[in-house]
């Protein structure tokens, strides 16, 4: 087994190393960040972009990246807020924005980075990086062979299904609208797919630092387009949705030094027989069938709140999700996704003593903290939101309804961030159809409970079914989890 190169300039065999690195995921992100503040000063500046990192010090990596991020979101908020309120054109951005956000969540951020991160470290372990470059340029040739015609049909179809599915209680100028900023948008699902590949490349080697580094970034040029609209009034919602594309780019320019680092090109390959890219897409339908339940779960959100009588629900929504996806992305994405190299590492190394400890500490930790951030989003929503967002057009109204949604999805916390973390342990365990199982009957009791809420609560029973039906989705994982790991 080739021996992996380290930025501090040891080496271990691969898997080894990689679960080792595993042990002091307990330690407090402040003392992790400090460390790494002086491994980074005794590394070669050069070296930085590959750079491997623990568990813990990835923790902390990954949840300063989100921070940022979604400081830059709360930004972006108030200023999309302030000129666009919650009225038609707000409405319309958001309905369209629903594809891209959760391709972006789901595949960079899950499904994909889940199915390639632990079949690149076996690639690893068995060939060294030119193994594991060829499986990533072998996954971005079959998928994009895919949704590129798969975006053009969808763009194609995009009134019908605006129409139909998307945005029903919609007035015709605001479906029209929604049709174009759907068009324009399906573009950024290629640039997040790619993204997503080239990223689970650096995250296999524990190499977080430009990872974390675009994670941060996001929104940037999203804001640029929204201040373009602010100044200038005719640019309009296009100034946005313009600005989501060129994020989406940003991201893959970021991880270029590390990718040159890697010695890794970009190319078209073809090998439908390989099998570390069979192994690959078998772990991927199932995360890309739990993405398509996702998203047809914020589509029926949509739905739902456009035919509520309700205009504002559709902002409101955004804006609470916006709020409770914080908390998520720091305990749950933030942290899971640093253990999956490590449970991944683990498994291979058939080290299951270690894999139960990092995975119940992982999850003590992270559901603990949601717990208390669920407490203090009920105790502060109200006045966070009105320090946040109440300005221009996003008046109290607005905000009230906003915080009634937020403080029924608060409760829910600590089992989305649970759901998170188990189904990074069940893909380490090459187990992806059980999350999807998971998912598919979290959809079904989201789509009922609704179904049946929305005539007494209104937009009230969009939270109330997500609350129940992820409380079902995250017993499930964490049941078959228990099972598999005993």
């Amino acid at each position: 087994m080739p021996a992996g190169r380290v930025g501090a300039g040891f080496a271990l065999p691969t898997t080894s190393r990689i679960c080792a690195l595993a042990r002091p995921v307990g330690t407090s992100l402040r003392h992790s960040a400090l460390n790494l503040l002086a491994r980074l000063r005794q590394t070669p500046f050069r070296d930085w972009p590959t750079l491997e990192v623990t568990v813990a010090e990835a923790s902390a990596l990954y949840v300063a990246g989100f921070l940022v991020s979604a400081i830059l979101g709360v930004i972006r908020q108030i200023l999309l807020n302030a000129r666009f309120g919650l009225g038609e054109e707000a409405a319309a951005f958001y309905a369209a924005f629903r594809l891209p956000e959760t391709v972006s969540l789901l595949i960079s951020g899950g499904a994909l980075t889940n199915a390639l991160v632990p079949v690149l470290v076996r690639a690893f372990a068995r060939g060294g990086s030119p193994a594991a470059n060829r499986l990533v340029n072998l996954t971005l040739t079959a998928l994009l062979s895919v949704f590129a015609p798969l975006c053009l049909l969808a763009a194609l179809a995009a009134p019908l299904f605006v129409q139909t599915v998307l945005a029903p209680g919609f007035d015709p100028a605001t479906q029209a609208l929604t049709v174009t900023l759907t068009r324009l948008l399906f573009l950024e699902v290629l640039l997040v797919i790619s993204e997503a590949a080239l990223v689970s490349l650096l995250v296999s080697r524990n190499q977080i630092l430009l990872p974390a580094l675009a994670i941060a970034l996001r929104n940037l040029t999203l804001i640029g387009g929204t201040v373009a609209a602010v100044v200038v009034p005719e640019v309009g919602i296009l100034g946005p949705t313009i600005g989501s594309l060129f994020d989406a780019l940003l991201q893959i320019v970021i991880l270029v030094p590390a990718l040159h680092g890697h010695h890794f090109r970009p190319r078209l390959l073809w090998d439908p027989a390989d099998r570390d890219l069979r192994l690959t897409l078998r772990l991927l339908w199932p995360n890309a069938l739990s993405g398509l339940s996702n998203y047809a779960g914020n589509i029926v959100d949509v739905a739902f709140a456009s035919l509520s009588g309700v205009t504002a629900a559709v902002g409101a929504l955004v804006n609470a999700m916006l709020l409770i996806g914080l908390p998520v992305r720091l305990l749950g994405l933030a942290i899971g996704q640093a253990a999956l190299p490590a449970l991944a590492a683990c498994g291979v190394a058939n080290d299951l003593a270690a894999f139960r400890a990092l995975l119940r500490r992982t999850l003590l930790i992270a559901t603990g903290a949601s717990l208390l951030a669920a407490l203090a989003l009920i105790a502060l929503g109200r006045p966070m939101i009105a320090l946040l967002f109440e300005r221009g057009a996003f008046d109290a109204a607005a905000g009230d309804l906003t915080y009634r949604l937020l403080a029924i999805y608060a409760p829910g916390l600590p089992a989305y961030v649970a759901t998170e973390i188990a189904t990074r342990g069940l893909v380490a365990r090459y187990d992806t159809r059980t999350p999807l199982v998971a998912n598919m009957l979290q959809l079904a009791a989201r789509i009922a409970l609704s179904a049946i809420l929305i005539g007494p609560l209104g937009p009230i029973a969009l939270p109330v079914a997500f609350v129940l039906a992820a409380a079902l989705e995250s017993a499930v994982v964490l049941i078959v989890l228990y099972w598999r790991t005993r």
